[in-house]
């Protein structure tokens, strides 16, 4: 046995020697060239099998010679043996991209390696495996493998993979190196956009892989996996597989490749804030943070909408500020990419909403770091630049850029909510101007929801932001209370009812002169043509109106506004807007020319169906709309006509009533003597109001004035039966002084109906001690 192996090695050896000389001799050029152009087969096969002995395994010599098309002439007329020889070089020569552009140029050559994949022998299969792996990575050669069937024979041979038979073996590729050619295969398919949904059938053995695979074949699986997530039609499906909890795993993976791949396909699948404890578990949010200083930007953007998905729960968030995750997302903002701007845009919009929360104490110490930390990242120069669209936008599309204002609107509305003191910062870093800017822009802009939302954040923003004491006359120089009128005309729910927010709160304190005025027409106008969600709105302001000017409302603007209230009062199914505008109409009932436009309108019918419902507030309001008008009187007056805090004091009390009147006729005919009348004494009239006051109500009769009388009666005559007072003689000196009662400040004082002129008398100089009278 010795021997014979030692012939056999003896042999061995002289071939290599003579295969040798052969090369030497320069025998492979000429062969090669013999073999291209050959047409008989029986030949061709004699050729190639020199070749064969000749070049021993190295058919690089073959193809340095003949090229590709030396090597499919061999592989279609050698042996089984010469097949696999000569795929294994194949395989390795397509791995170089510049040898795989020059296979290329002649695409009918790719039929002859796909035809390997049927080959009976398996190492010719693996090798053809990897032949097709590789050209699948070139885009021109996808279309030709796809019509060659390779994907599906690719997909179903992995799905076979994956089945175990009774005997308990597992049916397809069982090869491992095969197994990674095809997962190659599917994930450069997977990455074609004209294909990606074709691969739904491969998304069960490639999510089993992720566990199963071993380190090479889980590279291509989560690229795969994450390409095939890229698809929202996909995304079901994988989530049912799995996928998304095995994929987050792959964060701690080792390979940087790997956790890039899984946390773009963790963020395209999307996670929950039932996940963030999941997450904590397995301290997977640290990788998170971690990547969020990756060298890809679009690595980072996904850590980063990650991060931010996950934030909305208080125990994740603490853990990210605790961490150091803050600064890495603040400082995407200056990134130049899009998609990662946005996406630190959005976590950081997140964020803000529970930590300027209002049910957090105001000294929150996570609302004041995350505060201190945006101002001091210089943040809000690049967020408001985002709005005016100062920055390149680097080939995105235009959904991405409206995405970014979106996110960027959000993050103002949360940090402009009043907690923390951060709108006095907002309105001092130029909020308020960029606002006004943004506005009539994405008005116009007119994009479906995208562009509501947009209107919507700002002018909501401006609104909360003009409760900033700093913020109404910043408004008025930038020429706000215009831009916010033609909000208001133009009629779209998602611009009307945040500027009439935004209206109502500048219309407090002490507005500027001629703004109630200038906004009441508007106002009343949106109210008749305005949607149900922007009714309260606009009531609300127009509430403002009426409170710091009634005299905003008059003639046929008043009697639009009583037509919109009806219209709001019948809408029963907007409880709030019924109930905002039975509120309204309650003070303008307090006036008369108020009711009789609301009577003309038709109001009180409406008014009394919601009464009849059990309204208790619509029943009051009735009574007062049925309060007939009182007579004019001159010295009435309602510091109501005066929206002034201070006009109360201006107004001089009236004077007093008359301090003498004469004796009442004796019911016999018998009258006293009139004696002399004393000084009449009168306070100043007030001064004339700035408003008109309203008419006066119905008089009522005064109460009687009794007078004590100067000169006892006659002997015979009787004492008057109205005079209840017991007369006393009065002391002669000293006489009496009469003062008029001092002013006093008051909103409204009765007066007395006008006396008849009575003849001036000279007043006595002393008066005499009279006897009592008897009964």
């Amino acid at each position: 046995r010795v021997a014979a192996e030692e012939a056999v090695l003896a042999r061995a050896a002289e071939e290599e020697a003579a295969a040798s000389a052969v090369q030497v001799a320069g025998a492979v050029a000429p062969l090669t060239t013999l073999l291209l152009s050959s047409g008989a087969v029986e030949v061709k096969q004699h050729i190639a099998l020199t070749l064969a002995h000749t070049v021993r395994g190295s058919w690089r010599l073959v193809f340095n010679a003949g090229g590709f098309q030396a090597l499919l002439d061999v592989l279609a007329a050698g042996s089984e043996a010469v097949q696999q020889d000569v795929s294994l070089t194949l395989a390795a020569l397509l791995e170089d991209v510049h040898q795989r552009g020059a296979l290329l140029a002649d695409l009918n050559s790719i039929s002859a390696i796909v035809g390997l994949l049927n080959s009976p022998n398996e190492g010719t299969q693996q090798n053809a495996a990897k032949a097709v792996a590789a050209l699948a990575e070139e885009e021109a050669a996808r279309e030709t493998l796809y019509r060659l069937g390779t994907l599906s024979h690719v997909t179903r041979s992995l799905a076979a993979a994956n089945t175990v038979r009774p005997d308990g073996t597992r049916g397809g590729a069982a090869n491992p190196d095969a197994r990674v050619s095809m997962v190659r295969v599917v994930a450069s398919f997977a990455a074609d956009a004209r294909y990606c949904n074709m691969l739904r059938i491969a998304i069960q053995p490639l999510v089993a892989m992720l566990s199963a695979g071993g380190a090479e074949a889980t590279v291509h699986v989560a690229r795969a996996v994450t390409s095939l997530s890229g698809a929202e039609p996909n995304r079901d499906a994988l989530r049912d597989a799995g996928a998304l909890p095995r994929m987050a795993e792959l964060l701690l993976h080792d390979e940087e490749a790997v956790q890039q791949a899984a946390v773009q396909c963790v963020a395209n699948l999307g996670v929950e804030a039932s996940d963030a404890k999941a997450f904590l578990a397995a301290g997977w949010h640290l990788s998170l943070i971690s990547l969020l200083s990756a060298s890809s930007a679009e690595v980072q953007g996904a850590a980063a909408a990650v991060l931010g998905n996950l934030s909305s729960v208080p125990e994740f968030r603490d853990a990210l500020l605790s961490d150091g995750a803050l600064q890495p997302i603040l400082q995407l903002l200056h990134t130049s990419a899009l998609p990662a701007r946005t996406a630190a845009v959005r976590a950081l919009a997140i964020m803000s909403q529970q930590l300027m929360s209002p049910s957090l104490p105001a000294d929150d110490a996570g609302a004041a770091a995350f505060v201190d930390a945006f101002f001091a990242a210089d943040a809000l120069p690049t967020l408001l630049a985002a709005l005016g669209d100062e920055r390149p936008r680097e080939g995105v599309d235009g959904g991405t850029a409206d995405r970014e204002a979106v996110a960027v609107l959000l993050l103002l509305q949360s940090l402009s909510g009043g907690h923390g003191g951060v709108r006095p910062r907002l309105v001092a870093g130029g909020a308020v101007e960029a606002l006004l800017r943004f506005l009539p822009a994405a008005a116009r802009y007119d994009k479906g929801t995208s562009t509501g939302e947009m209107v919507d954040a700002a002018a909501s923003t401006l609104a909360s932001l003009a409760l900033a004491a700093a913020a109404p006359p910043r408004i008025e120089q930038a020429g706000g209370v215009p831009t916010l009128l033609r909000l208001v005309e133009s009629k779209k729910p998602a611009a009307v009812a945040p500027a009439a927010r935004v209206l109502a709160n500048l219309l407090r304190d002490e507005p500027p002169a001629g703004l109630p005025e200038a906004v009441a027409p508007a106002l009343v106008q949106a109210l008749s043509t305005a949607k149900p969600s922007a009714v309260v709105d606009l009531l609300s302001a127009l509430s403002h109106v009426h409170g710091v000017c009634r005299n905003a409302f008059g003639g046929a603007v008043l009697a639009q506004l009583a037509a919109g209230l009806l219209k709001a009062v019948q809408d029963k199914e907007n409880h709030e807007g019924c109930l905002a505008s039975i509120s309204l109409l309650s003070q303008l009932a307090l006036r008369p020319e108020a009711r009789a436009a609301l009577a003309e309108a038709g109001l009180a019918p409406a008014l009394r169906e919601s009464a009849a419902a059990g309204w208790r507030c619509t029943e009051l309001l009735l009574g007062i709309l049925s309060a007939e008008e009182a007579a004019p009187q001159a010295s009435r007056r309602s510091s109501c006509s005066d929206p002034s805090p201070h006009a109360s004091v201006a107004h001089a009390a009236p004077a007093p009533p008359a301090l003498h009147q004469p004796a009442a006729p004796h019911p016999n005919g018998a009258g006293f003597a009139s004696p002399p009348a004393p000084p009449q004494y009168h306070s100043p009239p007030p001064a004339a109001a700035p408003f008109a006051p309203p008419p006066p109500a119905a008089a009522v009769a005064p109460p009687p004035v009794y007078t004590r009388l100067p000169t006892p009666p006659s002997a015979g005559a009787k004492r008057d039966v109205l005079s209840r007072v017991a007369y006393q003689p009065e002391p002669p000196e000293p006489p009496p002084q009469y003062q008029p009662p001092p002013p006093q400040q008051q909103y409204y004082q009765p007066q007395q109906p006008p006396q008849p002129p009575q003849p001036q008398l000279q007043p006595q100089p002393q008066l005499q001690p009279q006897p009592q009278l008897q009964p």
